[in-house]
């Protein structure tokens, strides 16, 4: 008698639809440890005989990393992986602070990596997150192990992350956080209970304290390009491009589809910037200024150390300028 045709299915049949390596052709393994996570059976025998996935701990595996004595083919899930990194403070030695590790100002998170040894010394740079808001999340991660300023070891980076919003950095910006003083602060308006705020890329602030943003609906489509860092938007953000090497920029009140160009640096935007493109350094926009909140297109130049801001006025059809 034939089976009905909704008839439920048990992990039981999933998991030897997975030892069928003909019906699962063209897909690479993290695509295929991707569709298992899934359905729910992250650890199974495959063709073969291959054995689940070994839990280890980030020290245990950098040991068989460095001694080139990974298994080629093996998945491991590092139980024990917190992104630790340099924040943008220093001691009073100079060196920047360690952030990130247990019982510093801002501890990460503990995650569970799944990685995949392409060779008995590299690992796919293609990870999985075992987290259930990290489900549709594109990741990047470097095993290598790095001494900070202060002498504290990294758990290895993450190097990419892109998440189910479309907001993409070349740093893991939903755990990373960087400071604002309330003097950096001072021509914002932003309530502190502190001297102090440590927020992260995409941060909305209640009750004086910061919280990620970047899963909200309004904070989509946002991409850092390499070399991006220290960086904060606050308010509705969405389709933004920072380019290369921008550092150090606070946008207050909101950004939305603008490029902020190559090597942009050091600057305060307290009114919301739209439908803007080029480079700028050093300027501070004050509360009340609208040169980057006109919802027309806008585009930022530098003339003979001048920073202007010009666009078609779409009344007179005429070039506007505007000197900051």
């Amino acid at each position: 008698m034939a089976l009905p045709a909704n008839r439920w299915v048990c992990l039981s049949d999933l998991n030897n639809y997975f030892k069928k390596q003909d019906l699962l052709g063209g897909l690479t393994e993290l695509e295929k440890l991707q569709l298992r996570k899934n359905v729910g059976i992250l650890n199974y025998t495959g063709e073969g005989g291959q054995s689940q996935a070994l839990e280890i701990t980030y020290s245990a595996l950098h040991d068989l990393y460095v001694g080139n004595s990974l298994i080629v083919g093996a998945r491991y899930i590092i139980t024990d992986y917190q992104t630790i990194y340099s924040s943008n403070i220093v001691n009073g030695s100079g060196k920047k602070v360690t952030w990130g590790i247990a019982g510093s100002e801002n501890p990460s998170p503990i995650y569970r990596l799944v990685v995949i040894a392409n060779t008995n010394n590299r690992l796919d740079s293609r990870v999985l997150i075992l987290a259930d808001e990290a489900k549709d999340w594109v990741v990047e991660y470097d095993i290598s192990q790095e001494i900070l300023e202060d002498g504290l070891k990294t758990k290895g980076k993450i190097t990419y992350l892109k998440d189910s919003n479309g907001n993409s950095a070349f740093y893991d910006f939903k755990n990373i956080k960087f400071r604002r003083t309330a003097i950096e602060l001072i021509a914002s308006n932003l309530t502190i209970n502190n001297n102090y705020i440590d927020l992260y890329t995409f941060s909305d602030i209640e009750n004086s304290i910061a919280i990620d943003n970047s899963n909200h609906e309004i904070t989509k489509y946002n991409v850092l390009e390499m070399d991006c860092w220290n960086n904060i938007f606050l308010g509705d953000t969405y389709n933004n491009i920072v380019e290369n090497l921008c550092r150090n920029n606070t946008f207050i009140r909101g950004c939305h589809d603008t490029v902020l160009k190559w090597n942009s640096y050091n600057n305060l935007f307290n009114e919301n910037v739209c439908y803007t493109s080029g480079s700028i350094y050093n300027k501070t926009i004050a509360i009340g200024n609208t040169a980057f909140s006109m919802s027309i297109s806008k585009t930022i130049q530098k003339v003979n150390e001048v920073t202007l801001v010009s666009y078609l006025d779409p009344i007179t059809y005429a070039y506007q300028i505007i000197i900051l």
